[in-house]
């Protein structure tokens, strides 16, 4: 009888718990709508397209089951699976800082601003409605953690380490010190040449390579003695002076009194500029590949933000080539950019090569568009420079992400965790005492998600007007959109929707967590799925392919 009680009891908290669920799913599509309204609005895009926002009962199980399968790390199999774990669980609970709704808007304005294109190039837009599942679009922020594949062992284990290394005593996702003057300062090093240059700049006596999540435990203690011997505002100075980066973290209202926060947070969403007459570009009707099919991208990008926006744009059946130096399996940051590879030729080219970099160039030439976001100023020194890029193909849209802005502290590099902790997020996801990073890193993905809206706006102008342009977007200003999103989302519902929230979906793309693309250039890998469908983009799953 007492196991049967038992039985009985669990049974009764799981529907309890499936119904707690539910309820939070509905806020987040009702914040989705709300946040697809305002994100239209600010960047002027009117359409009539049909969108529904649709709710699973079944994706927290789903998700949660995924989490359990394909992780391939030789070394650190329970904390992946904590990490993906922890990041699936909070997807379905209550947001102190919305990111569902503002990653579910972005991904659907950018299949609405596709379906823009396909009527300039087909005559006609695809008339089926929009699907976004609210799910997994909060998926589409955590999505580094749910990356597995197969079939390169010399790749998981290169992995790993490139995890091990990243998450060091100065991750400043974990590890927030305070300092002489009573702030809190968080350093964020994913490279190890930044690593390398603030270790330096602290006069910490560890050696570099060995300062890794292998030895935190010393390390810590040796960070927090350093750190009491500064200021928040003399570290942030520090780190940015020795070529890393750092911040003094800041409520939201000491980020908008601040000369650069007031700055970053008057600007547009993205920047979209006319910078010179172009003919019109004529692509010819749109394959099956998808609405951007034929269409040739130069991705100069790394880490996260730029390699999601020119994803999405490989989702759509865009033609994207990523340039890197050295092999792909061998990069350095391989565990935080594998889903940046997914549906692109990956090219390794060294620039100091005379004749590699001419390749470069020459790739320049046949781009139709470029995304870069590299620190500013890092190739002008290989005549690749926006205005030299802008010389060598005339007509040609040219996107950029950067941490701050195209204007202020432009030249500062910084990281999705910096900026959430700069612009105030995570004190308002936490408090000043325990400030909170969000759930996974939405500060690459949703401004990386935003610049391809941006850069979808211009295609539409170079296929209807011409032009040649440039398209900006930055990681800060980005999150302080996820402050106005909070804003109007508690305040309540928006009457004005042009939406439909719809329970239950038979959509086929969402019945299985991770998507199989084999023969890539690292083995077989499986990508989560896309949180946008519409029918007659089956090509969406097919162009996920990479190779070399």
């Amino acid at each position: 009888m007492g196991a049967f009680i038992v039985i009985i009891a669990i049974l009764v908290l799981l529907v309890l718990y499936q119904i707690h669920t539910v309820i939070v799913m509905k806020e987040k599509a009702e914040q989705a709508q709300i946040c697809y309204e305002d994100l239209k609005g600010k960047l002027e895009i009117e359409t009539d397209a049909k969108i529904i926002f649709s709710l699973s009962a079944k994706r927290f199980w789903q998700m949660l089951f995924a989490c359990f399968k394909d992780n391939p790390f030789p070394k650190v199999k329970v904390v992946l699976c904590f990490l993906r774990l922890k990041a699936v669980v909070r997807l379905f609970k209550r947001e102190r800082v919305v990111q569902t709704g503002p990653a579910a808007a972005a991904l659907t304005l950018n299949a609405v601003l596709c379906n823009e294109i396909a009527k300039v190039r087909n005559g006609k837009a695809n008339a089926n409605p929009i699907e976004c599942d609210v799910a997994f679009s909060g998926l589409s922020v955590v999505r580094l953690y749910m990356m597995a594949y197969g079939g390169n062992d010399g790749f998981k284990e290169e992995r790993c380490n490139s995890g091990m290394r990243v998450n060091n005593a100065l991750n400043g996702s974990f590890y927030k010190y305070e300092t002489k003057d009573g702030r809190k300062f968080s350093a964020h090093v994913y490279y190890e040449s930044q690593k390398a240059k603030l270790m330096k700049a602290l006069e910490l006596s560890s050696e570099p390579k060995k300062f890794t999540m292998d030895t935190m435990k010393k390390d810590k203690v040796d960070v927090t003695k350093v750190m009491k011997k500064y200021t928040g505002l003399e570290l942030e100075e520090l780190a940015f002076s020795s070529g890393a980066s750092g911040c003094m973290l800041r409520s939201r209202q000491e980020w908008e009194l601040a000369e650069f926060g007031k700055a970053v947070c008057e600007m547009p969403l993205f920047r979209l500029k006319k910078v010179a007459d172009a003919p019109v570009k004529t692509y010819g009707p749109s394959g099956k590949k998808g609405p951007l099919s034929g269409i040739k991208v130069l991705d100069l990008t790394h880490i996260i933000a730029g390699p999601a926006c020119t994803r999405l744009l490989a989702e759509q059946g865009a033609e994207v080539t990523l340039v890197r130096r050295g092999r792909f399996e061998n990069q350095e940051q391989a565990m935080l950019e594998l889903d940046g590879w997914a549906g692109k030729h990956l090219v390794s080219l060294d620039f100091n090569d005379t004749s590699q970099l001419e390749q470069v160039k020459q790739l320049v030439r046949e781009s139709d568009v470029i995304v870069s976001s590299y620190q500013y100023g890092v190739f002008d020194k290989f005549g690749l420079s926006k205005e030299d890029i802008h010389t060598l193909n005339p007509n040609l849209i040219y996107g950029s992400m950067t941490c701050f802005s195209d204007s202020i502290w432009q030249e500062r590099p910084g990281w999705a965790p910096l900026a959430e902790d700069i612009t105030g997020l995570s004190i308002r996801n936490g408090s000043i005492e325990k400030p909170k990073n969000l759930n996974g890193v939405p500060l690459d993905y949703i401004p990386g998600f935003i610049l391809c809206c941006g850069i979808l706006k211009a295609l539409k102008l170079s296929m209807t007007v011409g032009g040649s342009y440039d398209v900006s977007a930055s990681l800060t200003r980005a999150g302080y959109w996820l402050h106005e999103c909070t804003d109007i989302c508690e305040r309540g519902t928006n009457d004005t929707v042009s939406s439909r929230i719809q329970n239950g979906t038979k959509t086929p793309l969402w019945n299985e967590v991770l998507h199989t693309v084999e023969d890539t250039a690292v083995g077989t890998v499986k990508f989560p799925a896309p949180a946008v469908w519409q029918e007659g983009s089956e090509s969406m799953k097919v162009n996920m392919r990479f190779w070399e």
